[in-house]
């Protein structure tokens, strides 16, 4: 059974929850009564209080399932992704003309 007991709360809060009224029960923020108020204080912390619970049965299992999936390896979603190829190595005949050309540019460095 319901008490009745005050509650002060911040400036802010407040705001918010008149900025709800409309949508949660069909008065203006500017015609709600302090029992209105008090009313839909009740209604918004209900409303978190079920989406919170949702959360946690539905997505926090759903994203932790997914997170084992990925761990380990079971899911078919995972796809192993191919090895880098390895560059092929430089011929003998290559590794002479990089040498020469190479060469070209020794000089310039030793004389900076």
């Amino acid at each position: 059974m319901a008490q009745n007991t005050r509650v002060r709360i911040e400036a802010d809060i407040e705001v918010y929850v008149r900025t709800q009224s409309e949508r949660v029960m069909g008065v203006p923020s500017q015609q709600l009564s302090a029992a209105e108020l008090t009313t839909l204080t009740n209604r918004i912390l209900y409303e978190h209080k079920l989406a919170q619970s949702m959360m946690r049965q539905e997505f926090i299992p759903r994203f932790l399932g997914w997170l084992k999936g990925l761990v380990s390896g079971d899911n078919s979603k995972v796809v192993t992704l191919p090895k880098a190829q390895q560059p092929a190595l430089v011929e003998a005949q290559d590794q002479d003309l990089i040498a020469d050309f190479a060469a070209q540019f020794e000089g310039d460095t030793n004389a900076a």
